[in-house]
């Protein structure tokens, strides 16, 4: 008789969760500690690429502009990736990253020339991270749902 395999603890990090969230992490501080001259052309492409579709947001929400948009955009996936990187039972922690993580940049950018601090994109920033980590939060309570209707049906033998 073979004995049974462990299970992997449930703290444990698994790679491509950690490989996310670095480049989550990556590509925020590119986008946000590089100098304007830098980042100046992936906006361009950025606001090329989404224009049609942005221009539908402005017009229903009346306080929607590009930076607004583009500073909420930029945080989802960090947000998304700093969820599931610390797992279902602390997933909330994630949007408190995401706000000491905007905070960060922006006083980051206070020493870079060319780039202004803003505290309305701690703001949008926040609000970015809040909606990615929302998002993973809904996923693992569904999966748990899921999970405890599939142990209820076989409990019941059906």
């Amino acid at each position: 008789m073979t004995a049974p395999t462990p299970a992997r603890p449930a703290t444990a990090l698994r790679p491509w969760t950690v490989a996310a969230a670095a480049s989550a992490v990556g590509v925020v501080a590119a986008l946000t500690l590089a100098p304007r001259t830098v980042v100046a052309p992936v906006r361009a492409l950025f606001e090329r690429m989404t224009d049609a579709a942005v221009e539908g947001l402005f017009g229903w929400v009346p306080f929607a502009d590009l930076d607004r948009v583009l500073n909420t955009l930029l945080f989802v996936p960090l947000g998304a990736t700093l969820a599931v990187l610390v797992g279902r039972r602390l997933w909330p922690l994630a949007m408190l990253v995401g706000f000491a993580m905007s905070t960060a940049v922006e006083y980051a950018q206070s020493g870079i020339p060319g780039r202004v601090p803003d505290q309305e994109d701690v703001l949008w920033n926040t609000c970015g991270a809040v909606l990615g980590a929302l998002a993973v939060g809904l996923v693992f309570a569904a999966l748990r749902r899921a999970r405890a209707v599939t142990r209820a049906v076989r409990r019941s033998g059906a």
